[in-house]
């Protein structure tokens, strides 16, 4: 007489379970499969002592580079390193600007 084999496979909160139960013995083995895909770790704000989640657009800092919350996303909140240069470079931008809209009067000859 042959023993016929049946395999059961199940899946068993993410990870896969292999039942191997043989017809006319006593015994059945469990085998457990590591599941090869990992879980993805949710992005945290980069702010000391805040565990938050950070945003995915709105919350990238260009300046620093950091992934920060909702509160901490605006550079004046997380103390971000670049909000000097910022300052001076919207600053020098603002002043070329006004440099070039100023209008020159021509002068009137009478």
């Amino acid at each position: 007489m042959v023993n016929a084999v049946a395999e059961i496979v199940e899946k068993d909160q993410g990870a896969d379970v292999t039942h191997s139960v043989g017809t006319g013995t006593a015994s059945s083995r469990v085998m457990k499969k590591s599941n090869s895909s990992k879980k993805r770790r949710k992005d945290r704000c980069l702010f000391d002592k805040c565990g938050c989640n950070a945003l995915k657009f709105i919350g990238d800092c260009q300046f620093c580079h950091g992934h920060f919350c909702s509160k901490h996303r605006l550079m004046e909140n997380h103390a971000c390193q670049g909000l000097k240069s910022c300052k001076e470079q919207m600053h020098q931008r603002n002043a070329d600007k006004l440099a070039a809209e100023q209008t020159i009067v021509p002068k009137i000859q009478i």
